[in-house]
Formats: structure tokens, sequence, C-alpha cells
């Protein structure tokens, strides 16, 4: 990193990284080339991202870390060297947290975030009960989504987290793997039956979490709605949406009266 990089980013992420790095380690870190295949999609709503550099004195058992300051703003760093993790879902598990940060304030806000939102839409279960739901079922997503197997076995899917007092905190590291998986296969985790009978088994579990992650996290979400706002599930559709199905109106038409002038 040289010193203009280096005076380009906020005090706060300096002194972060001053006092976690040699000044000899701060001036190893290169940064990611543009075109690196590894980028993912998400990084177009990562408005206040600082700067992303490879660090080749990151320890193997590491794949990336990313810093915030208070406003927001991240400086990710990757390991370029050979680790036990998948890069392309490295790279976009650390980009989830970038967004979480110009969101929320912190990646790990992202746990707050979904108690709020769980208690307004209803039917979703605690937070401690997902995690040891996709604990219990990390083999399936490992066999199915790609899961790196280091996850399940000492990482945030293994069960040593619910060993630990705080394991209900380990809720936004996994979200932000789970969006990577989905990210790599290109396919939503609320379309796989299994998942939909096993982890995410209410239709507000299944809005809050498409809520809190991808690009739902910014204003580049399709729909173009403030971040973070619970949608129902494409395959969770409405009573109305039912009711006409039942009526045989799914494909348009009008609902019969039902006394009163009224349409249900």
């Amino acid at each position: 990193m040289d010193n203009k990089a280096w005076a380009a980013l906020t005090p706060e992420l300096r002194e972060a990284l001053s006092g976690d790095m040699t000044n000899s380690g701060l001036l190893a870190l290169q940064p990611i080339p543009k075109d690196l295949p590894t980028i993912p999609y998400t990084q177009a709503g990562a408005s206040q991202l600082q700067g992303q550099y490879f660090d080749p004195n990151m320890g193997k058992h590491i794949g990336g870390i990313t810093y915030h300051d208070e406003a927001g703003n991240s400086f990710v760093m990757l390991n370029p060297n050979d680790t036990p993790f998948n890069k392309k879902i490295t790279h976009a598990h650390e980009m989830e947290h970038v967004l979480a940060n110009q969101g929320l304030g912190a990646g790990s806000m992202i746990n707050k975030k979904y108690d709020e939102l769980s208690r307004d839409v209803g039917g979703a279960a605690y937070r401690s009960e997902l995690v040891k739901r996709l604990v219990k079922h990390a083999p399936y997503l490992q066999k199915e989504w790609g899961l790196d197997p280091q996850d399940v076995l000492e990482g945030y899917f293994s069960p040593s987290v619910l060993k630990n007092r705080y394991s209900p905190n380990f809720f936004a590291e996994q979200t932000a793997t789970l969006s990577a998986l989905e990210q790599a296969k290109n396919k939503r985790l609320t379309d796989d039956p299994y998942v939909r009978d096993n982890i995410f088994k209410t239709r507000g579990e299944r809005a809050v979490f498409n809520a809190i992650t991808g690009l739902r996290q910014s204003r580049l979400d399709a729909k173009d709605l403030p971040p973070y706002t619970p949608q129902p599930d494409k395959n969770d559709p409405s009573t109305m949406q039912k009711l006409k199905k039942m009526l045989g109106f799914a494909n348009g038409g009008t609902v019969p009266h039902a006394g009163n002038n009224k349409l249900i």
C-alpha cells in the first residue's frame, strides 16, 4: 500500500489497520486487480468500500478480513495464498460485511436487524434456533451448495459454534456465507425445497433472510426498495393469491362478488 492510498483512508480505518499490522505488513499489501475473477456482483452496491488489498502475510486459516469505521466505510483484505476456503465464496462473504457496515454501521448488526424484522413480520424463529438448524444441516449445504468443508468441521457451521455462549451471534457470519453460496451457484436458497423444509421453514424466516442478504442491503436491488425491506418470497403466495388461484383467476380476471357489492 502506497502513501497516497493510505492517506485516502479515513482516520478510523488507518487506526484500526495500524493497530493490527506493522509498517512492513502495511507496505506489503497489494491492491487486488479490478478484473479479479472472484469479485462478487454485490460489490456494485458497496458505495462505501474504501479499498481491497491482498495480504500475503495472512495466515492460511483466514480467507479474508473486513475492517470498518463508525461511518460505515470498509476496507477488505483477502488472502492470496492457498487456503482451505473457496476464494469466490470468501470474497462474496466479505462483501456481505461491507454492505452491512454501510447499511447498519457494522456487519454484526445483521443479528439485531434479523431480530427486529422477524418481530415485525411474525412467524419467524429466534436467531438461536436458526443457528442450530444451520449447524445441523451444514452437511447438506456442503454437498448441495458448496459450503467449504472447513466451515463444517471448524468454522461458522461446525458443532463447536453451539458450545459458545454467544452462539446466536454467529448468525451474521452464517448469513454472509449463505449469500455467498447463492451468488456462487446463481440460485436462491429459498427455492430449495430442503432448505424450506429444514432451515428457513416459515414465510417470515424466508422473507427476512432475503431482506438481509445480497443487494437487498442496498438500493440496487431490482425492486428499488429501501434496504432491509422484507418481501414475501416468490414461492410464498399471499392469501389473496391463493384464493384467486383456487377460484380460477390465477392468470387474471375478477373475483366473484361476495355480497353488498364487495369483492374478495
